[in-house]
């Protein structure tokens, strides 16, 4: 654009110019209007690109947060089944259900003692001081 605002002024001057260099200075209207075009192009290029970052970065925020919900639901579930367990190795429990009574369903003394193994296995025992 530069070069052809010196052209410009060269023949406004009087200055004789070659025929490559009229033909310039006869699109630069064409030229200038081109460059402004490019220019608003860029700019919503530029905005489109800004807008595609932010739509990609709350969407793996949505997603970690979709992840970091199922994670802690999945350990509520595991924590729950633990309590459970841990409940059949109390004493009045298992009486409990060893008798049906107390909302407790009668369970054979085998399958109560494979609930109690199974407890064992899967829960950590707890230190109470802490």
């Amino acid at each position: 654009q530069l070069k052809l605002e010196d052209y410009k002024d060269r023949l406004k001057k009087g200055e004789a110019l070659n025929q490559d260099q009229l033909e310039a200075v006869e699109k630069y209207d064409e030229v200038v209007h081109n460059l402004e075009f490019a220019k608003e192009l860029h700019k919503t290029f530029s905005g489109l690109s800004q807008d595609l970052l932010k739509a990609q970065k709350k969407a793996q925020r949505r997603e970690s947060l979709l992840k970091l919900e199922a994670e802690k639901k999945k350990l509520r579930t595991i924590l729950q089944v633990q309590y459970v367990l841990q409940n059949f190795t109390q004493e009045h429990v298992q009486k409990d259900f060893k008798g049906g009574v107390n909302g407790a369903i009668y369970l054979p003394s085998k399958e109560l003692d494979y609930l109690i193994r199974f407890a064992k296995l899967t829960c950590p025992e707890r230190n109470e001081n802490l």
